[in-house]
């Protein structure tokens, strides 16, 4: 029977206090993610007790309510019913919400809104780059225009990722999206990477520019939008309406780009140069430290949404050492031990309800990596299979600081995804060793569910 996403999506809105309460609405994968205006007004264990939910959670200044693989349908029939995205006097209380937060969890949330849309544009870059290995390994030709052409999509999304985030932080901090693209795109110009390879600095009217190559980073652009906020808000209030077409964006872009070039961008790029260097630090200190820590609190993070306030992060080391060894190696952990924690549920329960459900879960969990759906849908809902969860992401962190195992292309562990783990020069040790860590996550994950067992009468009646 085909499911009712309007019905679904109008019990959802009702539990979080109406449409009225909500101030922005968006999704990643599996979340609906919402911002309230009044977080009194919304009954999170209602929300979590409608039929066709998985779990809720608060987390990063909002409400996150797991939906599952179908979260798109439910968002566009909200959407739709309520005409959320087109509701300015919605939006202008976003400000004043956000503002009762703490600075972490509006930073986190901000984070999480920009990079968020972006994930699965990037990904798929990110696989086409490992795939790409496979093809050199099987006889493609590295100095073929199809060699050229693919690599080129498989570094797109990092390369134009200024203008994409350009893009969902004008969403964001509710700017000109067209104006917000056209700064985005003049960081990645050929003219700027031209200065940007002779280093140091130039000037513009006297002024001192950093001559900074901007592909593939994520604080310059934010930063430069969330000013260019302010900055827009101005110039509509001084730019008589009659000369508006024209000189409101003229305005703009005089203003925006010396500060772009001059502030916003250099400070985005040193902090993201200080990033770098404290994980190069660590890295070079003990390797095995940061992928540890990740390790340990892979669960947390995914529980929070916190990951992708460290997809930043990982981006730099892409960008200047070309791999990543901390935040994806721990994620072998999180995304197949969910595989074989569903796994176990769906063969020790007589449950039909749970065994319907951890057979999805498996599959989307084994093949695409996605974890929300059991995360919510089965460790929280029965509390032990979380704590089979943290045993496995242990595991797998401690043989991956072990092996010193890395990712060469963005993406999230899947089995689809595996060849992210290949290495561009050609050996296959790291895969291989990428291959055990997951098997032994799902082994791992698989017993202690099945030794710790679980209490399957929360999915009701066994019909």
């Amino acid at each position: 029977m085909a499911k009712d996403y309007v019905a679904l999506g109008t019990k959802i809105v009702e539990k979080l206090g109406g449409a009225e309460n909500i101030t922005k609405i968006f999704h990643c994968s599996t979340r609906l993610r919402v911002q309230l205006a009044s977080r009194e007004k919304a009954d999170l264990e209602a929300v979590k007790s409608v039929a066709g939910v998985m779990g809720a959670v608060e987390a990063a200044g909002g409400i996150q309510v797991i939906i599952g693989n179908d979260v798109p349908k439910v968002y566009e029939a909200i959407t739709a019913k309520y005409n959320l995205e087109k509701n300015e006097a919605i939006k202008e209380k976003l400000d004043e919400a956000e503002e009762k937060k703490g600075i972490v969890s509006v930073v986190l949330n901000v984070l999480a809104a920009i990079i968020g849309p972006a994930i699965p544009l990037i990904m798929c870059s990110g696989l086409i780059s490992a795939l790409l290995v496979i093809m050199v390994h099987l006889g493609l030709d590295a100095e073929s225009s199809t060699y050229a052409i693919i690599s080129m999509v498989g570094n797109g999304a990092l390369y134009f990722l200024p203008v994409l985030l350009s893009y969902t932080a004008a969403k964001k901090f509710n700017c000109d999206v067209i104006i917000s693209a056209f700064l985005g795109a003049l960081l990645i110009s050929p003219t700027l990477l031209g200065f940007a390879e002779a280093g140091g600095y130039i000037s513009l009217f006297g002024l001192p520019v950093k001559a900074v190559n901007y592909s593939s980073t994520v604080i310059p652009v934010i930063l430069t939008i969330w000013v260019f906020g302010y900055v827009q808000k101005l110039v509509d209030k001084i730019v008589p309406a009659a000369v508006k077409y024209v000189f409101r964006p003229l305005l703009c872009v005089v203003i925006m780009v010396p500060v772009m070039l001059c502030v916003t961008g250099p400070i985005g790029s040193y902090c993201g140069d200080l990033l770098s260097m404290m994980m190069g630090g660590i890295n070079n200190a003990a390797p095995w430290a940061s992928v540890l820590v990740a390790g340990c609190l892979a669960p947390l993070l995914v529980l929070t949404g916190m990951h992708l306030a460290m997809l930043p992060l990982v981006m730099g080391m892409f960008a200047t050492v070309g791999f990543d060894n901390m935040l994806f190696p721990a994620f072998i952990g999180m995304n197949f031990s969910q595989f074989g924690i569903a796994l176990a549920c769906m063969l020790k329960t007589k449950n039909k309800n749970l065994r319907t459900l951890a057979s999805s879960c498996a599959l989307t969990a084994f093949l695409a990596g996605v974890t929300e759906p059991t995360l919510y849908g089965i460790c929280i809902r029965m509390k032990r299979p979380l704590a089979a969860t943290w045993i496995a992401c242990i595991v797998n962190a401690v043989f991956c600081a072990i092996a010193g195992i890395k990712v060469f292309s963005f993406g999230a562990p899947s089995f689809f995804t595996m060849p992210i783990f290949m290495n561009p020069d050609g050996t296959m040790g790291n895969f291989y060793l990428a291959i055990v860590a997951a098997g032994l996550t799902i082994v791992t994950a698989f017993a202690a569910t099945w030794i710790l067992g679980f209490d399957d009468s929360v999915y009701g009646e066994n019909v």
